[in-house]
């Protein structure tokens, strides 16, 4: 076994030196010094998940700055040859070349009890690699433990990163945590990497507030929002047997649904907790919502009891439309506390510190005006066209570099 593994890293490492030798010798595409740049954006496409839902706001943005071609990924079949294909075809035309990657976005393969996680990223990488464009690729959710740091295919997840991020002329992620985790998980030197924050909504439409309540059959009610796709890493658990001990007109509204059959179970289980606490009449589940302009009008405070978290799209939903949140600790929530001033923080996984929170918050409305106040400047920074002018400097930068 022994000799076996020794074995199969020197096959990685061989397989490494000879694509990296390849990698640096491709001749680079020079682009026009006039005219429009035209920028090829790789990405899930008209899917209910956050990348695609981030990727159409961007896309709306950038298509008013450049000439913007998006390139859908596709969502089955592993070990398609389309994937090499693919990565070839976008790399070898239009001026840059910007991947929105998280691992869940690529098919994985099975091998037996073992799973290779994101396996076509892969192919369609060493595609890009045998093209000659710029290529760009934003980090959505790094993994704090790192993939190389799995004993379990090790040669695998070790060699997947690496070719990634050899391949990518630079590298976005979202918040200072993240790029510390690029550089001290990873390895990926810091000159490769940038921070660019996820985008608010870019138009938001205020509606009166009592009418959006009585819309959704909350009439005289305090309507505390749980926003998204409800999964267990939300923690709704957390909140749900805290309502007893809030004031009998406030309304918990588990806005959003499910995006698998584990996170069906879940909403079983939030319904059975709920009538276990005594309170199923004071949960409001509205299942998958297309728009959620109607609930966001409607909400007093949003809470953000999240257990884990990198960055949080609903996070910069919220605060375009000027709702108080309140947040667990986690370091993605701190870093906009410290920036913003935005939300407020309770211990992570305490239901205790989260209850006296709301319960200070709901009791305070100069505390909740002060809230909205720094969730409008948060959105002046952070704006969808913001974010986007911020992404056509970074594609010149990298485009102006030579070698």
């Amino acid at each position: 076994m022994l000799m076996m593994k020794t074995a199969s890293k020197k096959l990685g490492n061989i397989i490494e030196r000879e694509f990296y030798k390849k990698l640096h010798r491709r001749h680079r595409y020079a682009p026009k010094a006039q005219g429009q740049l035209e920028i090829n954006l790789v990405t899930s496409w008209n899917e209910q998940c956050g990348i695609a839902t981030y990727s159409a706001f961007l896309a709306e943005e950038l298509q008013k700055k450049v000439k913007l071609y998006i390139t859908s990924l596709p969502t089955k079949n592993a070990i398609n040859p389309c994937f090499k294909i693919l990565g070839y075809s976008v790399g070898s035309s239009h001026d840059l070349v910007h991947v929105q990657f998280e691992y869940g976005l690529f098919p994985s393969l099975k091998l037996g009890k073992r799973t290779l996680t994101a396996f076509s990223a892969l192919p369609f990488y060493f595609g890009l690699a045998m093209g000659n464009r710029r290529v760009v690729t934003t980090i959505h959710e790094p993994r704090k433990a790192g993939l190389a740091g799995v004993r379990s295919g090790h040669f695998y997840t070790n060699l997947l990163d690496k070719v990634i991020f050899a391949v990518s002329d630079m590298i976005i992620v979202h918040t200072r945590e993240s790029k510390e985790l690029m550089k001290t998980v990873y390895g990926v030197e810091e000159s490769k990497l940038r921070i660019l924050p996820h985008g608010s909504y870019q138009k938001p439409t205020f509606k009166n507030k009592d009418e959006c309540k009585h819309g959704l059959n909350l009439q005289n009610r305090v309507v505390v929002t749980i926003l998204g796709f409800v999964t267990p890493k939300k923690g709704h658990d957390l909140v749900i047997p805290l309502l007893p001990n809030l004031d009998r007109n406030v309304q918990l509204v588990i806005a959003g649904g499910p995006q698998n059959a584990q996170d069906e179970q879940y909403i079983g289980k939030l319904k059975k907790l709920a009538e276990q606490n005594h309170c199923a009449d004071r949960v409001t589940f509205t299942g998958y919502l297309p728009d959620f302009t109607d609930v966001l009008n409607a909400t007093d405070i949003a809470l953000l009891p999240y257990r884990n978290v990198t960055d949080s799209g609903v996070l910069h939903l919220l605060t375009a439309y000027d709702v108080p949140i309140i947040a667990s600790n986690l370091e993605a929530f701190r870093e906009v506390y410290d920036e913003y001033g935005c939300l407020i923080l309770f211990k992570s996984e305490d239901s205790q510190d989260l209850l006296a929170k709301t319960q200070e918050l709901l009791g305070n409305q100069h505390q909740r005006d002060l809230l909205k106040s720094n969730c409008l400047s948060m959105w002046n920074a952070t704006k969808w066209s913001n974010i986007a002018q911020k992404h056509v400097q970074l594609y010149r930068e990298v485009l102006s570099k030579t070698g």
